[in-house]
Parts: structure tokens; C-alpha cells; sequence
């Protein structure tokens, strides 16, 4: 059976995501310190404002850390393409995300805040890893193409700080549970 080839369109939530990344960022850029107002931090400092565990995975400190994590999400859901429906992409990124932030703020003591999507795009890494073992045959890609690499290298150096290394393994932890309860009930 010949592979089917993924446009754009079947990588449209990763682009929709991509563009709020950006026009938040931009908007963030014109609002002094953005991240306090919007950024995880630890649950005592949280002061009832739970939204902020969806509102930090738009937020991004700096250009270099938007544009690690754009394209991040961009070759992963790429690659996820033959597994996930849109929804469930979307699904999995928000769910994974917040959960991983959910965690950060039970554990985060201080009044470290966190930002940017790099917990949802883990929960979308693991469960490609979850795919990509339990269903070969749909996947579309060998580990020596540069997209793959550059996932690999992200993979392994984004984890610049404790509070980061905390919030990719929480988020990596929630995609691999999400994506087995996911497979287990048929839904990918």
C-alpha cells in the first residue's frame, strides 16, 4: 500500500496554534511582562486565577523561544498526521499542556512563573512515540530525516532549566498516559 502524502491542511491545527503563538507574542511584546499576569507559577501563588494554565502555553519569553517552539509543533503534527484526527491533536496539546502545568504548580514552591507550549508539544511527542510503536505501518517517517532530527535535538536540549526539564517530563508523562487511554479505547 503506497503511503499517502500530508499537506498543510492535514497540519492546520499545528498552523492555527503557530499563528495565536505569534499574534500573542506580539500583543505580549507591546504589554510589560506579560507572563505575570498570564504565566504559571506555584499553586499558593496562583490566587484562584486557574486559567493560566491554558493561558501560558501561548506565551513565550523571547523570538528564540517562540521559534524553537513553532516549529516543534509543526514537524510533530506533521508527523502525527496519519494517527490523530484535528481534534484529537488539538485535544492532546491543550489536555497535555495544562496537565503538565497543573503539575509544575503543585510542585513549583516559589514564585517561578512558567510560559510557552513546550508542555503540550511533549504530550504531542510522547504520543507519537505511542503511535509510532503501536502502529508502524501508518508511520510515514525514518529517524535520519532532518525534520525528525531537529525534533530529537528539541527533545533533548530544551530542557535549559529545572522548571523546563519539569514541565516536558509532566508533559511527556501526560501525553503517554492520554495517548495509551487514547489506543486502548479505539480513539486513534
Amino acid at each position: 500500500m503506497k503511503n499517502k502524502q500530508f499537506t498543510a491542511k492535514d497540519n492546520i491545527i499545528a498552523i492555527i496554534l503557530v499563528s495565536v503563538f505569534v499574534v500573542v507574542y506580539i500583543v505580549s511584546q507591546c504589554t510589560e511582562n506579560a507572563f505575570l499576569y498570564f504565566g504559571t507559577t506555584g499553586i499558593k501563588n496562583l490566587n484562584g486565577e486557574y486559567y493560566r494554565w491554558l493561558t501560558c502555553l501561548f506565551l513565550h519569553y523571547n523570538l528564540r523561544h517562540l521559534l524553537a517552539n513553532s516549529i516543534a509543533l509543526l514537524v510533530v503534527g506533521y508527523l502525527l498526521a496519519p494517527f490523530l484526527k484535528k481534534r484529537q491533536t488539538l485535544f492532546l496539546f491543550l489536555s497535555g499542556g495544562m496537565l503538565s502545568e497543573i503539575a509544575f504548580s503543585a510542585v513549583c514552591t516559589g514564585q517561578v512563573y512558567d510560559i510557552g507550549a513546550s508542555g503540550g508539544i511533549f504530550a504531542l511527542l510522547a504520543t507519537l512515540l505511542v503511535c509510532h510503536l503501536r502502529y508502524p505501518e501508518k508511520s510515514h517517517f525514518t529517524w535520519y530525516r532532518p525534520d525528525v532530527l531537529f525534533i530529537l535535538l528539541y527533545f533533548v536540549f530544551a530542557n535549559s532549566s529545572t522548571s523546563a526539564f519539569l514541565v516536558h517530563t509532566f508533559g511527556f508523562t501526560a501525553g503517554i498516559l492520554i495517548s495509551f487511554l487514547m489506543v486502548s479505547a479505539g480513539l486513534c
